[in-house]
């Protein structure tokens, strides 16, 4: 007993010495790891995409470290979205918050099911399927969401929030005011919210909008050896590896005003579009068309703008015009094809795409974009090759392993889809369609409440995107939430009157429901917008003629 005593005396002593925590002390380690593990779980939102420059600044941390794509935020962390930037969060509840350049948030503890937000400046767009499911605070006035859409802007002298769908409680400490669906309002700093006027409340969200890219650059388009465009060269670099923040911040110092090169002004609109930027977009590709007119590559990109925006007609002509001063360019092919598939002209758009992989067989774009049109015709097999020569020549092209993704996804190799459309999202994080196509894979499985989630994701990252809205109504009605699915599918109806999908999708909702006159009606709707045996719906996610005749 005495030995033994001597021993446990002697590693006491060890333990102290060397701050080794005695065995005793077992149980309190075991509590720090489990409050640990209860403080991550914790957490409020988690990131789905992330552009630019992105940072999170946490509790008792002085300084701000960069956020990436699945990394979780918790109460009290501090959000920064620098210039040139954006940002995806998707809630614990699987509300999504996008966020705009400039943009500076902070997250409150939470109050029961209620996150609780503070937005310090800049630009927020919020979806949720649940009322009351966050508060938000600014610095004129605050928000108690009651229904489930809405946009938010602060400035230095005022905030405005235009409520998309559901209703807002805005107040302050001079007064409050409910507003409903189409509706804004507005306060000032010492004075009560009001009502503003809106024509088009949808145009507030225009930032969050997907543009496609449709134009390559290389290093070789600038060989020169001024230091523009040695910088320019680096930023091509970190662009094409995805990097925003690196690609903005190598043309940091140049001198733009003196430069007239249009090939470097069609670079920097590109850049522009591809953090949602339209109206910065619009004044570098005017710089273009008062050096040079008759630019085929600035109309084309004015045409992606317009076609993103919902505007086909101007679209189509900026198009038309684009390939009349340039019939070899493949920009103008590819933006003439997103036009005429807004218009439903399949056959067109593909004629068009076909001409400029003729042109230049190794533009990666154009043989993306051809591959996407194949799908929508039904032609998997030459839909999959067309997929495959994309991803030979340019593999870190997202849209590339987007379009290979639903090319093995129509052949049901899950596997293989899931793992393109994932590549994809880490190259783009901000494409909704890699995302939609995910959700779906995920569905075929089986995962119907994950793959939904996913769908969730890519209309936060597309917010005015009929087809997405009208597939996130359709996951809802396979959940059996007939509310939730009428309501996308009626929003999906507003942002694309000419759109078939969201009319066939409620009529089937319509049918289960019982009310079959209204489901026929929708039918017949679906059938009028759409002559083809197959829907607009891009990449040829349903069929419809079979379904159409057994209704």
């Amino acid at each position: 007993m005495k030995t033994q005593g001597k021993l446990l005396i002697i590693l006491l002593l060890i333990f102290f010495i060397q701050g080794i925590p005695a065995p005793c002390s077992a149980q309190a380690a075991e509590a720090q790891a489990a409050e640990a593990l209860a403080a991550q779980e914790r957490w409020v939102a988690i990131v789905t995409s992330a552009q630019g420059g992105v940072y999170v600044q946490r509790p008792g941390q002085a300084q701000w470290v960069p956020l990436a794509v699945n990394d979780k935020c918790y109460p009290g962390d501090s959000i920064r979205v620098e210039e040139n930037s954006r940002a995806a969060l998707l809630f614990r509840n699987d509300s999504t918050l996008r966020i705009d350049q400039n943009s500076s948030l902070t997250f409150q503890p939470v109050e029961e099911q209620t996150f609780v937000m503070r937005l310090l400046n800049g630009a927020a767009c919020f979806f949720s399927r649940f009322p009351r499911s966050l508060k938000i605070f600014t610095p004129h006035m605050n928000g108690m969401v009651k229904g489930t859409e809405f946009v938010i802007r602060v400035d230095g002298e005022q905030t405005q929030i235009d409520l998309l769908d559901g209703q807002i409680l805005a107040e302050n400490e001079k007064g409050e005011l409910l507003i409903a669906k189409g509706q804004s309002v507005m306060a000032k700093t010492g004075h009560a919210p009001v009502a503003k006027a809106v024509v088009r409340p949808r145009d507030a969200v225009q930032w969050a909008l997907y543009y496609p890219a449709i134009m390559d650059f290389g290093p070789e388009d600038f060989p020169g050896g001024t230091d523009w465009q040695q910088k320019v060269r680096q930023s091509i670099e970190a662009w094409r590896k995805g990097d925003l923040s690196g690609a903005f911040g190598a043309l940091k110092g140049i001198d733009d005003a003196g430069i007239q090169d249009t090939r470097y002004l069609a670079y920097r609109a590109t850049l522009a579009l591809a953090v949602g930027q339209a109206q910065e977009a619009s004044a570098w590709l005017d710089r273009i068309l008062k050096a040079d007119p008759k630019n085929a590559n600035a109309y084309a990109l004015q045409s992606i703008i317009a076609t993103a925006q919902n505007n086909t007609a101007s679209a189509t002509d900026l198009a038309t015009r684009a390939v009349s001063l340039d019939p070899q360019s493949p920009t103008a092919r590819i933006a003439l094809s997103y036009a005429q598939q807004a218009l439903f002209d399949i056959r067109g758009a593909t004629a068009s795409v076909q001409e400029a992989v003729r042109v230049t067989p190794n533009d990666a774009y154009a043989r993306s974009r051809l591959a996407e049109l194949w799908l929508m015709q039904g032609w998997l097999n030459r839909a999959l090759e067309e997929a495959q020569r994309a991803v030979s020549i340019k593999p870190e092209l997202a849209r590339t392993q987007t379009v290979l993704g639903f090319a093995y996804l129509m052949q049901v190799k899950i596997a293989e889809s899931r793992a393109a459309f994932e590549k994809a999202i880490r190259l783009d994080s901000a494409d909704p369609l890699p995302r939609l196509g995910l959700g779906l894979a995920i569905i075929r499985r089986g995962g119907l409440e994950e793959g939904r989630r996913e769908i969730e994701i890519a209309a936060s990252l597309d917010v005015n995107n009929s087809l997405i809205r009208s597939y996130l109504g359709k996951a809802y009605y396979e959940e059996k939430r007939e509310n939730l699915s009428a309501k996308q599918l009626g929003i999906a109806k507003e942002l694309d009157p000419k759109d078939p999908t969201p009319w066939f999708y409620d009529a089937i909702l319509k049918q289960s429901v019982n009310r079959p006159v209204e489901a026929l009606q929708d039918i017949q709707k679906s059938i009028d917008l759409n002559n083809r045996a197959v829907f607009r719906s891009q990449l040829l996610l349903d069929q419809d003629l079979a379904a159409r005749s057994a209704s």
